[in-house]
């Protein structure tokens, strides 16, 4: 609390506490798992209808979570994307995966489990809903990367190209994740290795075992 003295209003302070407090738990423990009375216990407020003086729902302080955490991570990753694109905008494999995974590399600090929460809604129904309804200011970074990868793998079945983009991305959160509970942001070296991996992954020929079994699926 006294970190934030300064920077934010009362009212603000406890918004921001109830958010940060919120993301911990459901980070630790998954979404369905926490309730609201215990988010309002950890963050050591008496008043039994704090959350919904602010947030209305459990829902909707999950949205806030993010528009929390993605103003900064989607800025990071503009950046990235213009730093990185071709002279036609486009961005390869690897740049691309870079432009997904740095940001998020980046904000595994002290204080902030946005990684590990999206880690734990990974398996949860609700996780879609929200990011549709979060402001596309703030999507639109991630989107655009999603585009560049489905554009780079072009080459491949629809099918196959959407499997692998969706492998990569659960194998990221789960590795960042993991990474952020043991030690923190990773250094170059470390990510530079994971994105080999997935790079990999990505571009790996399909086989003709593959190309006969989805040609009959």
């Amino acid at each position: 609390m006294t970190a934030r003295r300064g920077r934010y209003s009362a009212g603000q302070e406890t918004r921001v506490l109830l958010v940060e407090t919120a993301e911990r738990l459901f980070a630790r423990r998954g979404y369905e798992a926490v309730t609201l009375a215990e988010i309002r216990s950890a963050a050591g407020q008496h008043n039994s209808s704090v959350i919904g003086y602010y947030f209305g729902s459990k829902e909707k302080l999950l949205e806030a979570v993010l528009e929390h955490r993605l103003p900064a991570i989607s800025a990071d990753r503009e950046v990235m994307i213009r730093d990185r694109s071709t002279a036609d905008g486009r961005l390869t494999v690897r740049d691309a995966l870079w432009c997904l995974v740095q940001p998020l590399a980046d904000s595994l600090r002290e204080g902030n489990h946005y990684v590990g929460l999206l880690d734990r809604l990974l398996d949860a129904e609700i996780l879609g809903s929200v990011f549709v309804s979060a402001d596309p200011m703030v999507t639109g970074s991630g989107l655009a990367v999603d585009r560049a990868l489905h554009e780079a793998l072009g080459d491949l079945r629809e099918d196959v190209r959407r499997q692998r983009i969706m492998m990569v991305y659960a194998s990221a959160l789960r590795t960042l994740a993991r990474l952020g509970r043991s030690s923190g942001s990773p250094d170059h070296g470390e990510l530079s290795a994971c994105i080999d991996a997935w790079e990999g992954l990505l571009c790996a020929p399909t086989s003709d075992e593959t190309r006969r079994a989805r040609a009959h699926s």
